[in-house]
């Protein structure tokens, strides 16, 4: 009787393990085409200097091919823009300024089945371009200028996946991005007499939030950005073609970033 309860209890431990495992496969990196929209707000801040703020609307877009031996390749393409009010002790404010980015990004990743869902690390290449558009007058008179970021970055991140129920599961993603290059173009040319300066920045982070509730081909949930650069190199200032004796420096920044998505995967 004993050998046949043992029997019977390693039969059902089986089973269950068995269970678990093609549950977590089901949650396993597929390949699929998905494109996306997301509603933010967005903050950008030179800390006692100056900050633009306002909401944005983005189209995202991914590629993911997953291999049989678990591993996967992805390409991100995600285009975002709307208008940022202005505001600075120093120069006034204003309303309305055209403010968008655009960022690019190749990831390779695995999968790791585990009793507690799917776990998917990844790394890969990103680069993200900012583009503002601060030209005409402030509140004080003050005359504004186009201003381009250019980062190339190192993501690092893990996917987690689990399932909620048979028709529901739940995507969470905690990403760190290392700056690798940093260059700040700053058209003062927009300015009368002022030469165009661009400054090299060497030092920052960035770090991605998400978390997503898919049902079906569909899914949805809240993220947040944040980027972290320090401050440039100094360069110097030309007006009229004659040098100032004066440094431009690009100042310490950080931008904010946070907001609700949602995605259908093809």
């Amino acid at each position: 009787m004993r050998k046949m309860t043992d029997a019977l209890f390693t039969v059902v431990l089986l089973a269950a393990a068995t269970s678990v495992r093609a549950e977590s496969s089901m949650l396993k990196t597929q390949t699929a085409y998905d494109i996306g929209l997301s509603l933010s707000y967005y903050q950008y801040q030179e800390p006692g200097l100056m900050s633009l703020k306002g909401g944005k609307i983005g189209l995202n877009q991914r590629i993911t091919k997953a291999f049989q031996n678990d591993l996967f390749i992805r390409g991100d393409l995600r285009h975002a823009f709307g208008a940022v009010d202005y505001n600075s002790n120093g120069t006034g404010s204003a309303k309305g300024k055209l403010d968008l980015y655009l960022e690019i990004r190749g990831l390779v990743g695995k999968d790791w089945l585990t009793n507690a869902g799917v776990f998917s690390p990844y790394t890969g290449l990103g680069y993200r371009y900012l583009f503002n558009d601060l030209r005409g007058n402030t509140s004080t008179g003050h005359w504004g200028y186009r201003r381009e970021s250019n980062y190339l970055y190192l993501p690092i991140g893990f996917i987690h996946r689990t399932l909620l129920d048979s028709h529901a599961q739940l995507e969470s993603t905690v990403e760190y991005d290392h700056l690798l290059a940093g260059q700040q173009i700053s058209y003062l040319s927009d300015v009368t007499g002022y030469s165009d300066v661009t400054n090299n920045q060497s030092k920052g982070y960035g770090l991605k939030l998400s978390i997503m509730y898919e049902k079906s081909k569909w899914a949805i949930g809240p993220y947040a950005h944040y980027w972290n650069i320090d401050r440039s190199e100094i360069v110097p200032e030309i007006r009229f073609g004659v040098l100032t004796g004066r440094g431009l420096v690009e100042p310490e920044n950080n931008t904010l970033e946070f907001g609700f998505k949602v995605r259908h995967q093809f």
